[in-house]
């Protein structure tokens, strides 16, 4: 599981096939510092980078509740609300 922030979904269609999709613009975020729980917060840290991606709607897998620490997109993801998806942060890194 990766943590991205979600920026907008959208639909597109295709005329021609009739199909459409279902999508969502994400940024990439990185684990800042260890995944270890911080002392201080007991929350891991995380950063934005500059990478964007599309991905289709049904790959994301669940959501957590980001709060913003700095004005350098540095955010805390919030385990109090939401200690499974910090466990897979955690987890996984």
């Amino acid at each position: 599981m990766i943590p991205v922030k979600l920026n907008t979904l959208f639909k597109l269609r295709d005329i021609d096939a009739n199909t459409s999709y279902r999508l969502a613009h994400i940024s990439l975020l990185t684990v800042v510092r260890s995944p270890m729980l911080d002392a201080l917060e007991g929350m891991v840290h995380i950063s934005t980078p500059i990478k964007n991606h599309v991905v289709f709607m049904g790959d994301i897998k669940g959501m957590a509740h980001l709060m913003i620490i700095n004005l350098n997109n540095m955010h805390l993801v919030n385990n109090y609300i939401n200690i499974y998806i910090c466990n897979e942060i955690h987890n996984r890194n």
